[in-house]
């Protein structure tokens, strides 16, 4: 391990692309966090909600704008066909960080060219104003949790990095269908976590409404975008999954129903055993 190090250390070529995937990373660090705080209306100077702003129909134009660079550009560059562009001129090593960046760069241009419409359209305290505000942050903890699963760092960019640069190992590919955790609830739990922080807000203005409209139209699309990547990827055993797991929020008969076979099962097993079951 120092060993490697020091050649990491001692050698440019190696060392400058490292840096590289490590400034990606951490710039999406912060920019991830500000999104959803922008997004919910916490904490920060400018919000979603809140800000000087222009008159309304110039505020719509800009926001329509902004929305769809953002959604061009996170949907564009994820399609397999503009990666293979890239690998052409970019190291595949450093792929996903050059998307990383551009997608954090959206997110900038697209939360401080932000325009506020600050017309109410609802505002709640009391019981109702607590439970949006949890589901906001249900949202928030649900984004890092399914990037988590999904290998964070890979999904980052820095473990392609980190192979190709410091260990010299082959990539090891993220091509392996997760359906555990919340991926046994819903097929995008990340997205469900990001929907979670763009509906839910005790206050709610104009604004906030064409933000929300906006985004999910784009999840939306990026989804079945992705989906259609997946099929390809994973032929059967994706389309056996999607038949069973909902896309985005959980059916509760879908989960009472794995709940009894998981049952069946299990006491199907201890029968074989010679165990009998409790109860």
């Amino acid at each position: 391990m120092r060993q490697q190090a020091r050649h990491v250390l001692t050698d440019p070529s190696r060392l400058g692309p490292l840096l590289l995937a490590f400034a990606g990373y951490a710039f999406a660090g912060v920019t991830v966090p500000l999104l959803l705080l922008f997004a919910g209306g916490w904490w920060l100077p400018k919000t979603v909600d809140t800000g000087p702003h222009l008159a309304t129909v110039p505020s719509v134009v800009v926001d329509v704008l902004l929305l769809a660079l953002f959604g061009l550009q996170h949907s564009g560059m994820a399609r397999p066909s503009v990666k293979a562009f890239i690998t052409r001129r970019v190291p595949e090593a450093l792929e996903r960080t050059l998307y990383i960046v551009m997608a954090s760069l959206a997110v900038w241009v697209l939360c401080l060219g932000w325009q506020p419409l600050p017309q109410q359209i609802w505002s709640t305290n009391g019981v109702v104003g607590t439970v949006l505000d949890a589901g906001f942050w249900l949202g928030f903890a649900l984004v890092y949790a399914a990037t988590l699963l999904l290998n964070h760092f890979y999904l980052l960019g820095l473990s392609q990095a980190y192979r190709a640069y410091v260990t010299r190992l082959p990539c090891a590919t993220a091509d392996r269908l997760q359906v555990h955790g919340p991926y046994r609830l819903v097929r995008h739990p990340l997205m469900t976590g990001l929907l979670l922080c763009f509906w839910c807000a005790s206050t709610f203005t104009a604004g906030h409404l064409l933000w929300a409209a906006g985004l999910t139209g784009y999840i939306l699309v990026g989804t079945f975008l992705e989906e259609r990547d997946l099929i390809a990827r994973f032929g059967a055993a994706y389309r056996t999954y999607a038949a069973q797991v909902p896309a985005f929020f959980p059916s509760l008969r879908n989960t009472l129903t794995r709940a009894r076979v998981r049952v069946a099962y299990d006491q199907i097993d201890q029968a074989r055993r010679g165990l009998k079951p409790p109860g």
